[in-house]
């Protein structure tokens, strides 16, 4: 299926990129009715467009472009068109006219055409459980012949790598960013490997490409859908071993139940919207232990009857309590910038910061330090100025969202329960 929407006609230069369009309006016409081009499960309702690559991200990108389009550096210049170039045949001529159309004078807006790229997003269930947040989501696929490991497929490889291009570009300088003629050449690369891949599936004339039905678990309990994403999923006998073996002589750890004792602790800085974020999370002995019964297999309650998720993940090597505790203060930092990042994006534009408090961050696929975390965190207390805020957190849970450990759904711990 060809893509160009204007066969050997360069793209129609971008917008200045000043306007943001309505987030919750992203969509041009060709990919919401895109949706109904596919039968779907009675589960997913009508249907959602879940993108790999954050809409915030994409929105840094975009906010580069037209800069880099009429930059005096002639390389420079000459990178960002072929990348333009590539982003405007890649959508399809339906998006790509749609966008233009939905920007002042016929200048398709950076921001609109990035967020509509068809192989930028995956069709899926209405809000799934495991919100990544800003994190990347990408589509996954079972690895052949493995014990249940999953892998990236490989559009989202090459998203991914667009996307890790991306940000070292945007962090370099101390942050202020190198946007020189290589990256936008290493992105046009990246993008035209995600396009190469992507059209080798068959969507037969259609906007969106297929929903990948595989990779989405419903849990008839709860009503809820999530994505499997990196986590292994074991078979019911591989299961059964893993736990067996875990809770073989395994410590009382009930003394920590309702224990308020600090566990761990951390303290980081960042920017949140222009204000001056001093932010500290904390984990009790009592936070501790409920990762323990929810996220080891050592420790795992089978009794417990709410059970809230679909799916648990377990961290494998967790077999003490100062285990645990050891883990939670390794991890601690990187959840703790994450929830700078999260804060950023849900609660940045706030009028005041007081209006932080209680407020609860329940994020998937989190990178924290190289590892997929899942993470909920609450905010206890917010001090200081508004300009200069000082919070305090508390991490109520985490858990592994990659491949750092297995998953097993609500129906296979049940039937583990039973041959324990």
């Amino acid at each position: 299926m060809t893509t160009s929407p204007v066969a050997g006609r360069p793209a129609p230069p971008p917008s200045t990129a000043r306007e943001v369009p309505d987030k919750g309006k992203w969509a041009v016409k060709p990919l919401n009715d895109g949706k109904a081009a596919y039968t779907l499960p009675t589960e997913w309702k009508s249907g959602a467009l879940h993108h790999k690559i954050a809409k915030e991200r994409l929105s840094s990108i975009a906010e580069q472009v037209t800069p880099a389009w009429n930059s005096k550096n002639t390389q420079i210049q000459a990178a960002a068109k072929g990348f333009w170039n590539l982003c405007w045949a890649v959508a399809g001529e339906g998006v790509a006219q749609a966008v233009a159309m939905a920007g002042p004078g016929g200048s398709p807006n950076p921001h609109r055409l990035l967020w509509n790229l068809p192989l930028m997003v995956s069709l899926g269930p209405q809000s799934p459980a495991n919100d990544p947040g800003m994190n990347f989501d990408p589509d996954t696929e079972p690895m052949p012949d493995g014990p249940g490991t999953r892998r990236m497929d490989a559009v989202s490889l090459a998203l991914k790598d667009l996307e890790n291009a991306w940000l070292s570009a945007a962090g370099a300088d101390n942050g202020r960013g190198v946007y020189d003629a290589a990256l936008w050449t290493t992105l046009q690369r990246h993008l035209q490997t995600a396009h190469t891949a992507a059209e080798r599936v068959d969507r037969d004339e259609r906007v969106l490409y297929p929903p990948l039905r595989e990779q989405w678990v419903y849990d008839s309990t709860t009503k809820q859908n999530l994505r499997k994403g990196l986590t292994p999923f074991p078979t019911l006998a591989q299961g059964r071993l893993l736990f067996a073996q875990a809770r073989v002589n395994a410590p009382s750890i009930a003394a920590y139940a309702d224990s308020a004792n600090a566990a761990a602790n951390a303290t980081v800085r960042g920017t949140v919207s222009g204000r001056q974020v001093t932010l500290t999370l904390t984990a009790a002995e009592e936070n501790v232990h409920h990762v323990c019964v929810r996220h080891t297999l050592t420790f795992f309650d089978f009794t417990e009857a709410s059970r809230p998720r679909p799916i648990n993940t377990f961290w494998p090597d967790v077999r003490t309590f100062a285990d645990a505790t050891a883990l939670t203060a390794t991890l601690l930092p990187g959840i703790a910038r994450s929830c700078l990042r999260e804060l950023d994006r849900e609660l940045g534009n706030v009028a005041k910061t007081a209006d932080w408090l209680d407020e609860v961050l329940e994020i998937s696929s989190a990178d924290v330090d190289g590892r997929l975390v899942f993470y909920n965190v609450q905010f206890t207390d917010v001090a200081g100025t508004d300009a200069a805020p000082v919070v305090q957190a508390v991490i109520e849970s985490f858990a592994p969202d990659g491949p750092d450990g297995p998953g097993f759904t609500r129906g296979d711990l049940d039937l583990i329960a039973k041959q324990l």
